[in-house]
């Protein structure tokens, strides 16, 4: 990004957001919305190498995302241990998913890294919030001396807070949609509008 104007997408998903994959995890444990905040409670007193779940493209020098296997692998975990699953199952299941989804961002960015490292990172949505994501972020990027920047959390857990900023930059440089000319969207990049 160099101003709100000027951005470039360097990689994305290939499915699910990292949000989509926790609210989906969530729903097969049987818990709430939104997935993110309970799994990561859960993760909290679980063992994060009990069930082996895969990293996605692990091999793909590209830096794109995959929640698809990952999520499929947690199901099949889920369907093993049936009627019989325990709290401590489920506890080790939300650790070993969450370290499994965050470990593939913390790959990607280190491959990125390496190859062009920024001096800025800012991460937003609502994934940001959880401690185990920024935590290893932080450490990351001290690694590779790169300025990290997150929203305080009360910024993160809802998306229409992001949406509001984003239209307030645009009101503010005059950037006005054509009233006769307005689709809606569920899914809108800013480099795009």
């Amino acid at each position: 990004v160099d101003d709100y104007r000027t951005m470039r997408v360097v990689g994305s998903s290939m499915d699910d957001s990292a949000g989509e994959s926790f609210d989906k995890v969530a729903k097969m444990l049987g818990l709430g919305y939104p997935g993110g905040p309970v799994i990561e409670t859960l993760a909290k007193e679980g063992d994060p190498k009990r069930f082996e779940l895969p990293k996605p493209l692990r091999q793909s020098k590209a830096v794109a995302f995959s929640y698809s296997g990952l999520k499929n692998a947690v199901r099949l975990h889920i369907e093993s241990l049936g009627e019989e699953m325990t709290q401590q199952d489920m506890q080790d299941i939300a650790a070993s998913f969450q370290a499994s989804a965050f470990g593939h961002i913390f790959d990607k960015l280190k491959r990125y890294f390496d190859t062009i490292p920024p001096k800025d990172l800012a991460v937003v949505g609502g994934v940001s919030a959880n401690t185990y994501f920024r935590e290893g972020l932080e450490r990351l990027c001290k690694t590779y001396g790169v300025q990290l920047h997150v929203a305080p959390l009360n910024y993160c857990s809802d998306n229409a807070a992001m949406i509001g900023r984003a239209a307030v930059e645009a009101y503010r440089l005059g950037d006005f949609a054509d009233p006769d000319g307005v689709d809606v969207y569920s899914r809108s990049d800013l480099e795009q509008q």
